[in-house]
């Protein structure tokens, strides 16, 4: 298949997704932040951009062409970012349609939850079952409190919305969490499905505890999460079905419009390119360490730190992984 490149331009842009803070309070298997298994952070860099840094980054001119901004992230939860409220205002102020927040809500107090309510606003309160089987996944949080805090936010005029992994542990609870979400005045229940549903579960020191969904082909107690993804889905052993000839490719970047931010300031296609940081694990890491350059948007203009982007689309031109084709694309966007 012959490509022909166009990638987008920073006038073309139209959505934002950014990661706000490395910072989170919760301990959830299987997240890249926790491949040891228990320890905080796996060792990555705390950091967050504040209410100067956006405005550097998104100034009035360029937030007139942005229809939504998600604030989430690949480390951190915007609860513990500590001007998120005033981030949120600054983008509502500057007319963007649809501020769209990813929480585990089990922080900060019912009161600050109210404050942002806003109709430009959404907020997405991640609630994976009853108060029973929600921290089985949601390590370190505390049902009862994101339920208060939710709550709070909803009866202040807030739009919410209830989004649910389905577990085996939990799959039995989706009925009444639907209907609970109904009685508290959730505006939707959303079924998340991201490839979290299997996975070794350490306690704090380190010790295998138990496994979340079915062991498959290694049901052995593993070292830690990283020795786990090592093993299970290292690109240069694992054939990729999607990695054919003729690939088929829809580019999220490009279908979105979108940019992503991370939270040291760094500029990425998507959060699936989301280098930052360098140490992170990530399955084609040597591929992008190639191909980035100068991305950061504290340092260098939005113009400046996209220029690079085009030798992500050009590799899609490759023969394969193996040859070269950037194997975060085709594992998350290809078909």
């Amino acid at each position: 298949m012959v490509y022909k490149y166009s990638v987008l331009t920073i006038p073309q842009i139209r959505q934002l997704h950014i990661e706000l803070t490395t910072r989170c309070n919760a301990r959830c298997p299987i997240c890249i932040r926790n491949y040891r298994g228990y320890e905080y952070n796996s060792g990555y860099p705390v950091t967050e951009l504040s209410l100067q840094d956006i405005q550097h980054i998104c100034q009035p001119s360029f937030l007139r062409q942005i229809d939504r901004v998600l604030l989430n992230g690949n480390l951190g939860d915007f609860g513990l970012a500590h001007e998120g409220p005033e981030i949120v205002k600054y983008l509502v102020d500057q007319g963007v349609d649809l501020v769209e927040i990813s929480t585990n809500g089990s922080m900060r107090t019912p009161e600050w939850w109210a404050s942002l309510a806003n109709p430009s606003v959404v907020i997405g309160f991640a609630l994976d079952g009853l108060a029973d089987t929600h921290s089985l996944y949601r390590q370190d949080t505390d049902w009862n409190r994101i339920i208060e805090n939710a709550t709070a936010y909803i009866r202040a005029g807030g739009r919410a919305v209830w989004r649910f992994i389905p577990f085996d542990h939990n799959r039995h609870q989706e009925e009444d969490c639907r209907r609970l979400a109904r009685e508290l005045g959730f505006e939707q229940f959303e079924n998340i499905y991201d490839g979290r549903d299997r996975g070794p579960v350490y306690t704090r020191t380190g010790e295998f505890s138990h496994w979340i969904g079915t062991p498959g082909d290694n049901p052995a107690p593993i070292k830690n999460l990283l020795e786990h993804h090592l093993t299970w889905f290292d690109p240069k052993t694992v054939k990729n079905p999607k990695d054919r000839a003729e690939l088929n490719l829809t580019c999220e970047h490009k279908r979105q419009r979108e940019l992503y931010i991370a939270a040291d300031g760094t500029v990425y296609p998507c959060c699936y390119l989301g280098f930052y940081p360098t140490t992170m694990y990530h399955q084609g890491n040597e591929q992008l360490a190639q191909l980035v350059k100068e991305n950061n948007a504290l340092h260098y203009s939005l113009e400046h730190c996209v220029e690079w982007f085009n030798q992500v689309e050009e590799s899609w031109s490759r023969a394969s992984i193996a040859n070269g084709r950037t194997f975060q694309c085709v594992n998350n966007c290809g078909h």
